[in-house]
């Protein structure tokens, strides 16, 4: 089994690079405007064929727009770099649930600012556990394209034969960083890749997918306090659907790859049904983290800041903890 090697790098720790630099055209955070009938993100195979391609064509917007961080490359080439730097603080963990429903947010606004006007959506891979290729957010037509191609390749800024993505509306993107280890990017640009297991190992894939399968969610559903849920949620089904993707999903670029955001609409939609079931859960935070500029993990606190590396103004955890109590307003 020999993809659930990349589980390591999708949890890997690095220390925050320097080169994050804020810029005017962040996003501004309005925590004073109430939350009123909050909109309700749907399941992707729930959009009309029209929001799907809405969508799709606002994420390859983003390459069009400038960053907002400060880089010479694009706002979509912002959201991987962000998140390689503070992979050390949003990894492995409490800040992995509330850092990134903040970055998903964030990332569908960015979306909004490119034309979309459809629901949030999420990705229910639940649903597809006899084989992730077959699923319709993985079609040509209205979905994110299919396996990588084995008569498509290139060689990666770190010297790898990647295999391309050769169908579907993200044939031709090339993402520009990609992390190459815990601690180092390059820039340069590549293919948009993939390697799903399921086609190479497809044994390992049927005893992984039971993992992320209804049953399994289930019973993640059923535990009794934040550390072993968030725990749970990391370490099982969130890391397995990369992996299971394999290519730019594995390392901590990983949001190069587009079903990223629709796969964290999805952890991020457990999350909170897991909090709809008792009111003390949306403030229900504990455990560690290596905190920014630090090296060794210490205590969270729901003060503590969320940082956006200029993709937004910077929020606490305090202020994500629920999707509509706070500047943030959307439901499932």
């Amino acid at each position: 089994m020999r993809f659930l090697s990349v589980l390591v790098a999708t949890g890997a720790v690095s220390p925050v690079a320097a080169g994050v630099i804020a810029a005017s055209a962040s996003l501004s955070i309005d925590k004073s405007e109430a939350c009123i009938n909050p909109p309700k993100r749907v399941e992707w195979r729930q959009l009309e064929a029209s929001q799907q391609q809405s969508y799709i064509d606002a994420v390859l917007c983003l390459k069009t727009k400038p960053s907002r961080t400060g880089l010479e490359t694009s706002l979509y080439d912002d959201f991987p770099h962000v998140h390689f730097n503070l992979n050390k603080y949003i990894h492995g963990g409490a800040p992995f649930l509330p850092w990134h429903r903040y970055f998903g947010y964030v990332y569908l606004n960015a979306l909004r600012e490119c034309g979309y006007t459809g629901p949030g959506t999420y990705w229910d891979w639940s649903l597809d556990t006899a084989g992730l290729r077959h699923s319709p957010v993985m079609s040509d037509v209205n979905g994110f394209g299919g396996d990588g191609s084995s008569t498509r390749t290139e060689t990666s800024q770190d010297g790898r034969t990647i295999r391309c993505v050769d169908s579907g509306p993200f044939s031709n993107l090339r993402p520009e960083y990609l992390a190459i280890d815990p601690v180092t990017m390059v820039g340069g640009g590549h293919c948009l890749w993939r390697n799903l297991p399921e086609v190479s190992e497809p044994e390992a894939f049927e005893t992984m997918s039971k993992f992320f399968g209804p049953d399994s969610l289930a019973e993640l559903h059923t535990a009794g306090n934040w550390t072993s849920f968030a725990g749970g949620l990391e370490g099982g089904p969130h890391g397995l659907i990369h992996a299971c993707l394999g290519g730019d999903m594995n390392p901590t670029t990983s949001p190069n790859e587009p079903l990223f955001f629709l796969h964290h609409a999805q952890v991020d939609r457990l999350w909170w049904l897991w909090q709809q079931e008792d009111e003390s859960r949306l403030s229900e935070y504990n455990g560690k983290a290596i905190h920014y500029n630090q090296t060794e993990a210490t205590e969270v606190s729901l003060d503590d800041i969320l940082m956006m590396g200029g993709l937004a103004d910077d929020l606490t955890v305090r202020d994500v903890m629920s999707t509509q109590n706070g500047p943030l307003c959307y439901a499932y």
